[in-house]
């Protein structure tokens, strides 16, 4: 998950890049447009969102597997609610393509929620681990 949380912090990047990119002045932006950071930040955040999603349901397929239900604690909860914000940040790609600013606006609140989000179930997923392996021993 540390890959993923660092891939996170990539796509931001690329996100702002891309963001002060349609904002510069026209020699910056033609020089930021050949780096195709917009082209990069679509990549990576597609591959975050399958990463999610399939981390999510693979987490919790193993948790049900192993204890015959499902925790409802705050690692299950920064979870899925990483996952419906990344969703509504994609749904709002279209939109964002033709142009309309409000739908960059949500994509940016978003996804800056997703970002907290996953830093806490981080948090949350490395005491989990720590607990288990305590109970091992």
């Amino acid at each position: 998950m540390l890959v993923a949380l660092l891939a996170t912090g990539y796509a931001l990047y690329l996100g702002v890049l891309v963001r002060k990119t349609r904002n510069a002045d026209a020699e910056t932006r033609k020089k930021n447009i050949k780096a195709k950071y917009n082209q990069r930040h679509f990549l990576i955040g597609s591959l975050l969102l399958a990463v999610w999603v399939i981390g999510t349901v693979a987490g919790m397929a193993s948790t049900y597997t192993l204890y015959h239900k499902l925790f409802v604690s705050s690692h299950l909860i920064f979870g899925l609610s990483t996952i419906c914000l990344a969703a509504v940040a994609v749904a709002l790609v279209p939109f964002m393509q033709q142009g309309k600013e409000w739908a960059r606006i949500i994509h940016i609140l978003c996804t800056s929620a997703v970002v907290f989000c996953f830093v806490t179930q981080t948090i949350t997923g490395f005491q989990i681990v720590q607990k288990m392996v305590g109970e091992l021993y």
